[in-house]
């Protein structure tokens, strides 16, 4: 039986020599680039570009981590490319890549950047549901993983496995929200996907990540580490045991330990290196296992009754109307002097909270939300 490995190293800035050295020294304790590419592979790099923003609000994965990759690939003789899809809307790609710091990288690296939103698409089935996925994700010949360590309001925690939902381009990433209201629903969704296009090697920014209401209205939150490992379950598991939290308790981990799709026993995970001592990592409440005990069907109707539900703070709105292209069940509607939510269509799926550029949007909560939350511990 193969061993499941994970490395640290650590790194507590984005110096590209410092970053250079602790993804290099990560990479190398599991084997090294050349146990994953071969020279002439086409390398797909997928990092986390959620957001027009910049690396330092430690919403997508830092450009810094990005080059280094890029460097270990052609130093194999590999032909890297660098790809991924926005949360929402994704008009105008080139000031994604500008504003992320991704489109120098690449310019300076001269590494092509692909845009999923007009590459095409494989349709593909997984246990009765289909999937669209970008063409350039099937076609490559080695998928390297650059995922950033966030919470994430809906999932709980994003990292290794969440990051693969960024190769369905586009908009049809809310469509698939729509269709699964409850959390472990939309995990089922998330794994299918992550099954589908799983990568070969998975390295984790996780210098600064992101605590509180993530994935992009949260803090930053110094970790200073660079993770690596083939195996995307044991990535995701480890840290989340590390951060204080049950593995078992974010439904992708559960779901994607259950189907065999990795290691999610953290004891049977070889660990090399230490993971910093780290506890006052905040969590999003755990309402999950609540919304658990209520059937899909009637998920739904239940939001309008119980609910922590998105508003928009007018002193911050710009109105952008970025919230009301990201809705998948239209929800919102354009208005003045903000945008106006129909609760009654609202999954409480938190795409557009998920992408607001201001923060404008928050979690508003009923008396009885508060109440359970109460009794609901975060970890």
């Amino acid at each position: 039986m193969t061993e499941t490995l994970v490395s640290i190293s650590k790194c507590n800035s984005y110096d590209l020599e410092l970053v250079q050295n602790a993804v290099k020294n990560s990479v190398d304790a599991i084997g090294g680039l050349s146990s994953f590419v071969k020279p002439g592979d086409k390398v797909l790099i997928k990092p986390n570009m959620l957001q027009a923003k910049t690396p330092e609000e430690a919403i997508t994965t830092h450009p810094t981590v990005i080059e280094s990759v890029i460097n270990l690939v052609k130093d194999v003789g590999a032909i890297p490319m660098v790809g991924d899809s926005p949360g929402g809307p994704a008009r105008g790609m080139e000031r994604f890549w500008k504003v992320t710091g991704m489109l120098d990288v690449c310019e300076r690296t001269k590494t092509s950047l692909i845009n999923f939103e007009k590459s095409g698409v494989y349709e593909m089935e997984r246990k009765g549901r289909l999937y669209h996925i970008a063409k350039p994700v099937i076609d490559c010949d080695v998928i390297i993983n650059l995922p950033k360590i966030k919470t994430h309001g809906l999932t709980t925690f994003t990292c290794a496995v969440k990051n693969m939902y960024g190769v369905v381009p586009g908009l049809r990433k809310t469509e698939y929200h729509k269709m699964a209201p409850k959390p472990s629903d939309f995990a089922e969704m998330v794994v299918d996907i992550f099954a589908l296009t799983k990568p070969q090697l998975n390295i984790v920014d996780g210098i600064i990540g992101m605590d509180g209401s993530g994935p992009s209205a949260g803090n930053p939150k110094e970790i200073g580490v660079i993770l690596a490992s083939g195996d995307s379950v044991a990535l995701d598991c480890f840290i989340c045991h590390c951060l204080g939290k049950d593995p078992m308790k974010v439904p992708s981990n559960r779901i994607a330990q259950e189907q065999g799709l990795g290691e999610g026993v953290v004891e049977n995970i070889h660990v090399i290196g230490e993971f910093p001592v780290i506890d006052d990592f905040k969590w999003p409440p755990n309402m999950a296992g609540t919304m658990e005990l209520i059937p899909s069907s009637i998920a739904r109707g239940l939001m309008k009754l119980w609910w922590s539900r998105p508003s928009i703070d007018p002193d911050i709105c710009t109105n952008c109307n970025t919230c009301v292209k990201s809705c998948p069940v239209d929800a919102l509607i354009k208005n003045n002097p903000i945008p106006e939510f129909e609760y009654g269509e609202c999954i409480n799926c938190l795409c557009c909270m998920e992408m607001c550029p201001e923060k404008a949007v928050f979690e508003d909560k009923s008396r009885l939300y508060k109440l359970i939350s109460r009794f609901t511990k975060s970890d």
